[in-house]
């Protein structure tokens, strides 16, 4: 995945706007941390960056176009794809005039930006991500009354629907795959999403969220009777300020028939649900116990494949990765652009640029030997060696990225674990600037 081809063949009905777009890419690209005007060659390249974001011809969806139609072909490659759905919210506390933006929570007087809803594509196999299949943005318009009725609430355009359309959305450009699981939390745990992807002839693995009527019972009454399928241990990673660690779990699982919830007024047909329980019973000391129930489509008769449904359901913090490396790897909401439209397009761009990191990063993980695309130049490979001379540097993804963090400030050590995104970023800006040095240099010692 080489970031300057996620953004070849976009239409925007004009020559110049695309060869503006490559440019913006690529020089962004080599260090997304950095404000606009920290980054560009001179006011004329800033003032055209500017204008090429508030262009009426340029949108968000034509520049996600060729990246899509790129993870698509990837996709295509993989038997099994997940599509892993979520939702971030986006402030911009710089942007309290813009028209256009609207509440991002439920505090009065607070900020105001966007809901982005993105599906994201990774491999089954291996949690490789592939890329962005489909994004939508979402403009709260004020906060419904308390007052609400509950039928006021059904007969209006309930913010749910985002994950039926991340449904079609990947339906619509991976019609003809075999094999499409939809990988959610627990708010996605919703009876006529269910239906939808089943209705769609697609799999999912969705955390449970709600103890759903069933034909007997309800989903927790029915579990307390499953059969234990065995215990294992699995790893949580770091998040926040809980640390990462290794949690030893029982494995349970059912199956059981989703009745109808009050929302459509317990008309219609019972869903099948297969039902896993994850449960740690010796957390250690002062650490919340483990517990996930995960709703799927797929087998869970055994143990083999249960654990298969909880590795899918862990690639759901793939997505969680991609919107830190938005937020944090790209400072999405620190961009200085007064319309909404600029805004959106340059979340546009900034989607591929995180999800390219995203890419890059994942391939600290890759197992030494397994063949992978990388996207290095030898140019960027021998610049590699010649800083590393102790280090083996081949065309192993492993290697690569590992010596591109510590370019970065990444140590290495052991304890360690896999590089995060600031060291990958830094070390690739770094290793762009050398890179540059190198093309320059002839023309430099050339003039004496």
């Amino acid at each position: 995945m080489e970031l300057s081809e996620e953004f070849a063949g976009a239409q925007f009905g004009d020559q110049r706007l695309y060869e503006r777009c490559i440019q913006v890419a690529q020089r962004v690209g080599s260090d997304p941390t950095l404000s606009f005007p920290r980054i560009a060659e001179d006011w004329g390249w800033l003032k055209g960056a500017y204008r090429f974001f508030s262009n009426p011809r340029v949108t968000r969806e034509k520049i996600l176009e060729p990246h899509v139609e790129h993870t698509v072909r990837r996709c295509m490659k993989a038997p099994v794809v997940l599509a892993v759905q979520d939702t971030t919210t986006i402030t911009y506390s710089h942007h309290l005039h813009t028209e256009g933006l609207g509440p991002v929570d439920s505090t009065p007087g607070g900020g105001l930006g966007m809901i982005v809803h993105t599906v994201l594509a990774v491999d089954g196999a291996n949690r490789q991500p592939f890329g962005v299949l489909h994004q939508e943005v979402i403009i709260r318009h004020g906060r419904f009354p308390k007052t609400e009725t509950y039928q006021q609430r059904l007969g209006r355009k309930r913010e749910s629907q985002k994950w039926i359309n991340g449904l079609w959305g990947v339906k619509r450009v991976l019609p003809a795959h075999p094999k499409i699981l939809h990988i959610c939390d627990r708010e996605a745990d919703i009876y006529l999403f269910i239906k939808e992807i089943l209705a769609a002839n697609e799999g999912f693995v969705i955390r449970g969220g709600r103890n759903h009527s069933t034909e007997f019972s309800s989903v927790i009454n029915e579990l307390s009777t499953a059969a234990v399928r065995g215990a294992v241990q699995i790893h949580v990673p770091r998040n926040g300020t809980r640390p990462g660690r290794n949690a030893t779990v029982e494995i349970q699982s059912c199956s059981v028939r989703m009745q109808a919830p009050k929302v459509v007024g317990h008309r219609g047909e019972q869903v099948p649900v297969n039902v896993v329980r994850v449960k740690e019973p010796n957390p250690p000391p002062g650490q919340a116990a483990l517990h996930w129930i995960l709703l799927t489509s797929e087998p869970v008769d055994t143990l083999e494949e249960c654990l298969t449904s909880i590795r899918y359901y862990q690639a759901r913090w793939l997505i969680e990765d991609f919107h830190k490396g938005l937020k944090s790897g790209c400072n999405i909401e620190e961009r200085q652009l007064s319309e909404r439209q600029a805004l959106e397009n340059a979340l546009g761009l900034f989607t591929v640029i995180a999800a390219h990191l995203l890419y890059l990063r994942s391939l600290s993980a890759v197992p030494l030997g397994q063949p992978i695309e990388c996207g290095f130049s030898n140019i960027q490979i021998k610049i590699l060696q010649a800083k590393f001379p102790k280090e083996k540097v081949t065309m192993e993804p492993n290697t690569i990225i590992r010596l591109i963090a510590r370019m970065g400030g990444f140590i290495g050590r052991k304890s360690d674990g896999n590089p995060g995104w600031l060291t990958i970023m830094r070390g690739i800006s770094d290793l762009l600037l050398i890179e540059q040095g190198v093309f320059l240099a002839p023309a430099v010692v050339g003039k004496g």
